[in-house]
């Protein structure tokens, strides 16, 4: 498979060098497909090694590296080889990684030069995640598209953002211009479980049925419901403050509170999105 393979590049397109295997600088220690020798250079294998059958590299055995060397992971020879190998500080697992300190292994920084000499390209890989981010993209967008004109402005209120009295396409864009850098966050939105949930606590605040006071949100006469907006959610989830709950739905939504709808707990993210409850008589 292409997204198995890895391609090493060379920032000087001219490099050759001959490469010994590098510890984990983690923990210290040669990777799981290294062995070490002994005094006649021979690979110091356990009962358990020799029994495993696995291909193993001895830790003074040397590779060639130059730009555009593959390592086919699906190879037991090769993958031996790039575990061996991963670890070297001539080489970095990314065009752009950095170290520990902000400065980039390939390019360095104003003050230095970088440390690594070849890096790491995996096309199968790279393509795939952009691929996988264009769907994510394309699906965000199609939740805002199919969205009506009130759900869009519910959308941009739960981002902190409510867009009154400013036209729908203007509410679109907005959307949108997250969409592409965030969707995950928008899908979230239209297919996450508690958004519901949050529109009510949203409503709630707006008619002051709930309200901050000190850090705490409050209902009624001093009934905590938690710290933060996250707490609240998972209060009114718990079974447990179903009655308190309901009250709240209720001076919330008093047109949920009518002989013709049996009961403030049958409401749905539908309902409190503003569509009309129907019942039979």
């Amino acid at each position: 498979m292409l997204e198995n393979k890895i391609i090493l590049r060379s920032v000087y397109k001219v490099t050759r060098c001959w490469m010994e295997p590098a510890t984990n600088p983690a923990t210290g220690r040669f990777p799981s497909s290294v062995r070490k020798v002994n005094n006649q250079g021979e690979q110091m294998l356990s009962d358990e090694d020799r029994k495993s059958g696995q291909y193993f590299i001895s830790s003074s055995d040397v590779i060639e590296i130059y730009d555009g060397k593959e390592f086919d992971l699906d190879d037991e020879v090769d993958a031996a080889w790039w575990e061996s190998i991963r670890y070297s500080k001539k080489i970095a697992q990314d065009r752009s990684e950095k170290d520990k300190f902000g400065n980039y292994i390939v390019d360095g920084s104003a003050k230095r030069y970088g440390t690594a000499e070849f890096y790491v390209e995996r096309p199968g890989l790279e393509s795939k995640i952009r691929n996988t981010r264009k769907r994510d993209i394309h699906e965000a967008k199609s939740y805002i598209y199919q969205d009506t004109d009130s759900g869009r402005q519910q959308k941009v209120r739960l981002l902190g953002n409510p867009m009154l009295g400013l036209p729908d396409s203007d509410v679109e864009d907005y959307l949108v211009g997250i969409a592409e850098k965030n969707p995950i966050l928008i899908t979230e939105l239209y297919t996450g479980s508690d958004t519901h949930l949050r529109l009510f606590l949203l409503d709630a605040m707006d008619k002051r049925a709930i309200y901050n006071k000190d850090k705490l949100f409050y209902y009624g006469d001093n009934i905590p419901l938690g710290a933060t907006d996250s707490a609240v959610i998972n209060f009114f989830k718990n079974p447990d403050n179903k009655r308190i709950t309901d009250m709240i739905k209720r001076e919330v939504y008093p047109e949920y509170n009518t002989p013709e709808v049996q009961t403030i707990d049958r409401l749905t993210e539908a309902d409190i999105a503003g569509k009309k409850v129907t019942t039979k008589k």
